[in-house]
């Protein structure tokens, strides 16, 4: 995890990268976009190497909006899968990009799924994880995808309990929008997927009565969504509190 501490600036966007710059403003300059066209499946695999029908179903949502300028989804998956490079999963040290591909071919499933809900599923890691920042997030992407990276990025203050620290998280993410909060829904129902899978008691414990209040201000979620973490959460809790008989 990044070591860098959260201040009073991170709660706004506009504070924490300056005024210099019109956030709101469309750039299209920073972006390649591209049409929705067909790769070669066994090219893709041979030079990408992971979880490849996944992040298809992620490409071919290519969106261009006029509050996001084009997105180019491939470049989204190269940034992230740059920054995260040599990363492992803490519980089976599978390369931390399988992560970031589970929660994007998830949100690829949502009804309303778009191109920015999707690239936000692969960077919803990359400042609390890594030493990118939020500056670096808008000038590649634009200020509506740091916006949501921001509401998705965890408190590293030290200086704070770590019970101010959850109380700062939930608000950031109430305060997000339906990406921000899908994505959210995404990233939990695949964490206590695995945890499930590894019957991990101890993290389950700790884990999910942080995820019960997050849930609780996701109210913009994906329906869909929402359904699977209800199920996978009741799951967890009958498996930890089995282990306690």
């Amino acid at each position: 995890m990044s070591n860098r501490e959260d201040d009073q600036a991170f709660e706004s966007l506009s504070d924490l990268l300056g005024v210099e710059e019109d956030l709101d403003a469309v750039r299209p300059d920073l972006f390649e976009t591209v049409a929705v066209d067909v790769v070669d499946s066994s090219q893709a695999r041979s030079s990408v190497g992971f979880d490849v029908e996944a992040f298809d179903r992620s490409r071919a949502l290519v969106l261009l909006g006029k509050s996001t300028g084009g997105i180019c989804l491939q470049q989204v998956r190269e940034f992230a899968m740059e920054a995260h490079a040599g990363q492992r999963l803490r519980h089976t040290s599978e390369p931390y990009w399988k992560h970031l591909s589970e929660v994007a071919g998830l949100v690829a499933t949502c009804n309303n799924s778009g191109s920015r809900m999707v690239a936000l599923a692969w960077l919803h890691d990359v400042v609390e994880d890594t030493t990118v920042t939020l500056r670096e997030v808008e000038r590649t992407f634009g200020a509506s995808i740091a916006d949501g990276v921001r509401c998705l990025t965890g408190s590293a203050n030290s200086s704070i309990s770590s019970e101010e620290r959850s109380r700062r998280d939930r608000q950031r993410l109430a305060a997000g929008d339906t990406d921000v909060h899908s994505v959210k829904l995404a990233e939990i129902a695949c964490r206590l997927s695995s945890l499930c899978r590894l019957n991990s008691e101890v993290e389950l414990a700790g884990y999910l009565e942080e995820k019960r209040l997050e849930v609780g201000v996701l109210t913009q979620g994906d329906d869909g969504l929402k359904r699977l973490v209800r199920t996978l959460w009741s799951e967890a809790k009958r498996m930890a509190g089995s282990s306690k008989v």
